[in-house]
């Protein structure tokens, strides 16, 4: 009888455990709405994730958006001396570590043992690795990675495949030829590519077909983005800088400069407050 409850238990917790990696109903909501580019739901990345109340790039920041019903976390990675792919924005861990140094210069182990700071003041929370935030994520929001080490990419590559990511990772890059390099990897690889002219994007579609283009003031205009939507893609702008900074202060209408032009992806540093002003314009879910 013990030994019948024994192997009915590891069942249960098979189960559980494979329940818990099913998408959520969110999820497959934010995956509808990212495939359709011709839909009036402006979507919302998190930059660094929900970092007002948490550090940036933590795993709590992220848990945070998923809590929020954000879209998109935007996160950045780098690799440690011994290859391992952490969740870091700066070349150094200086100003968002209790630790001195370059984040290439410094073993995994090294990193591990610190303590992110929030406001300037050290928290709990520690350097999560790529691994840990696609399993965290997985199944619940889109995540877009900002790639700071170019030579690691392979290695980006291959996590995604291991942790069955590949259908909410966006992929941050810089040129054409180097989205078609992560297409050849694999054809589910969703990009995100970086245009700095219009002529950009004319030209990017030439060579690949990314699910998103990341726009800036130079073209952000409604013949830009109405080509790039023709395109089956979605137009992400950022409201980081400016935008932002009267949000801080208090006008959020300032938000409408953002997407004013037909823009359905904004990033920002204050998402609960871009939600709240979607919602009421019922440009969102």
């Amino acid at each position: 009888m013990r030994k019948i409850l024994s192997s009915f238990s590891f069942f249960i917790l098979l189960a559980v455990a494979a329940v818990a990696q099913q998408p959520t109903a969110r999820f497959r909501e934010i995956q509808e709405s990212f495939r359709n580019t011709n839909n009036s739901i402006v979507m919302i990345a998190a930059h660094r994730g929900a970092h007002l109340e948490d550090p940036e790039n933590s795993l709590a920041a992220f848990r945070k958006s998923i809590e929020m019903g954000i879209d998109i976390i935007e996160l950045d990675v780098r690799c440690t001396k011994d290859g391992v792919l952490i969740c870091m924005h700066d070349k150094t861990v200086d100003r968002t570590t209790n630790g001195k140094g370059n984040v290439k210069d410094l073993t995994f182990g090294e990193i591990r043992k610190l303590k992110l700071k929030h406001n300037n003041q050290l928290t709990e929370e520690i350097v999560p690795t790529l691994e840990e935030a696609l399993s965290l994520t997985k199944g619940k929001i889109m995540v877009d990675l900002d790639i700071k080490s170019a030579g690691c990419i392979d290695a980006i590559m291959d996590m995604v495949n291991k942790t069955n990511t590949a259908d909410q990772c966006l992929f941050f890059v810089g040129e054409a030829e180097h989205a078609k390099m992560i297409k050849a990897k694999n054809p589910a690889f969703i990009t995100l590519l970086r245009t700095n002219s219009a002529q950009e994007v004319t030209d990017a579609f030439k060579v690949v077909k990314s699910e998103a283009i990341h726009i800036d003031d130079s073209h952000n205009n409604k013949e830009v983005i109405k080509g790039i939507k023709a395109n089956g893609a979605r137009v992400w702008h950022n409201a980081l800088g400016d935008v932002d900074n009267a949000v801080k202060a208090g006008n959020t209408a300032a938000f409408e400069r953002a997407l004013n032009t037909g823009a359905n992806i904004i990033q920002t540093d204050y998402p609960a407050l871009l939600k709240q002003f979607l919602t009421e314009k019922k440009m969102y879910y």
